[in-house]
């Protein structure tokens, strides 16, 4: 799929008014389409992928997904038999069942967020060694991206999971024949975290679990704070 020969131009004049801070990162996603034609997204609708509407519709969903995102508690109605299972199999008392409802309600709203803030708090770091966010999911199956140098023509493609299991077998299948490199933060047998094995060495070092979760600490009270 190709970009419309002037979706630069069209990017720009749109971050103009959203946020001209975004420009230059974008700039280097839509050099990231050239290189890697794949990654673009499908446009949905009648308009053509690569088109004006196209390249706009990137351009918001990307200033949204980098706009501070706060949890939200799942809308659904809690299936009754649930309370019924937690009653009669593990034992939980009657009384504690409306609790253990709210509770599981919070907790997957929780879950439901600590991918987008490991983005988040890797974007914090990275970013100013040379990466790229692709926030939004605006680059198919990547998360970040880092521009050749250069004398070299070899984009660094990193996709990143807060689990080893949380791969779902689209995105395994889109990277095979690719470049993309796989990091995920935790085990989920063991609970272990995956922080040594970050495929950059001089940001390695200056990533942990006790800094990711004082990003999420400070994230989420200014969140509060508003």
């Amino acid at each position: 799929m190709a970009l419309i020969q002037n979706a630069a131009v069209i990017a720009e004049q749109e971050l103009l008014n959203l946020n001209p801070e975004l420009i230059n990162p974008f700039m280097h996603i839509l050099q990231f389409y050239a290189y890697s034609p794949a990654s673009l997204p499908e446009k949905r609708g009648k308009q053509p992928t690569g088109g004006v509407d196209h390249i706009k519709s990137l351009v918001k969903t990307y200033h949204k997904a980098r706009l501070p995102n706060r949890p939200e508690k799942p809308q659904t109605v809690p299936d009754p038999l649930v309370s019924f299972i937690l009653e009669h199999y593990f034992n939980v008392p009657e009384q504690n069942l409306k609790l253990a409802r709210k509770e599981h309600q919070l907790a997957m709203a929780a879950e439901n967020m600590v991918g987008d803030l490991l983005e988040r708090y890797l974007a914090k770091m990275l970013e100013p060694a040379g990466w790229i966010w692709c926030a939004g999911s605006i680059a198919k199956s990547v998360d970040f991206i880092k521009p050749p140098l250069p004398e070299a023509d070899i984009w660094t493609v990193l996709q990143v999971k807060n689990r080893d299991n949380s791969e779902n077998s689209s995105s395994s299948a889109i990277r095979k024949g690719t470049t993309i490199e796989k990091w995920f933060r935790t085990y989920s047998r063991t609970g272990d975290t995956n922080w040594h094995n970050f495929p950059d060495e001089q940001i390695c070092a200056n990533l942990s679990e006790a800094k990711f979760q004082d990003f999420v600490k400070d994230y989420l009270e200014e969140l509060k704070a508003e």
